[in-house]
């Protein structure tokens, strides 16, 4: 009888080892692009609608109403426009694989006018008001854990067969319920925004 509780013990063990192994496993999982390859950081990619045909151009840098430098995070109109690529980097950790759940930088690599110095990693903005919104802005800051870095701590998670949703929703700060939020798109002044939203919008990686 000893014999036999201490088998089952073992195995009721394993089984929960090797189930929590899996759970870590799967949450640690790394994107994938649309040829199936693991998604590199510093390499460029587009950031593209994973709803072919009807969902729209890949993401871009765009220019707002009398901002003197492209400083937003827009959809271009026409899934014929990949729009501007970006690189991704792992917020803490030198892993050189982009996995789900985990703290990353986006920036873009467009070339800049001289006269905008501002920098092209992504960041949520302050609130505006005016549009009820919080918008994806650039000029954001790489790593650390400020304030005004936490707003530029993404998340990518799966989301349907090939869809990757993107989350503000940053790991170090334990407080920041506010900042947990899926990202998808809205328009404003005639361009396709990203900002908070309660769906995430699913992109493709290619």
């Amino acid at each position: 009888m000893k014999t036999a509780t201490a088998v089952v013990l073992l195995l009721f063990a394993f089984t929960s080892k090797s189930y929590l192994f899996g759970v870590a496993n799967a949450a640690n999982s790394p994107v994938l692009d649309t040829d199936g390859d693991d998604l590199q950081v510093g390499v460029q990619y587009y950031v593209v609608s994973s709803i072919w045909g009807a969902g729209g151009g890949g993401l871009d840098l765009g220019r707002a109403i009398g901002q003197s430098c492209p400083e937003i995070v827009v959809q271009r109109q026409s899934d014929l426009v990949l729009g501007t690529p970006v690189i991704f980097s792992n917020a803490d950790s030198k892993d050189g694989v982009v996995r789900v759940s985990t703290d990353i930088n986006i920036e873009f690599v467009p070339i800049r006018d001289r006269l905008c110095s501002t920098s092209t990693v992504w960041k949520l903005d302050n609130y505006d008001n005016s549009a009820g919104k919080w918008w994806v802005t650039t000029d954001g800051g790489e790593g650390g854990c400020g304030r005004s870095r936490l707003t530029s701590r993404f998340k990518i998670e799966k989301v349907g067969r090939i869809g990757y949703k993107l989350r503000l929703c940053p790991s170090v700060c334990e407080s920041c319920i506010t900042l947990s939020s899926d990202i998808g798109k809205s328009g404003d002044s005639g361009q396709t925004h990203m900002a908070v939203c309660y769906d995430g919008y699913p992109w493709a990686y290619m």
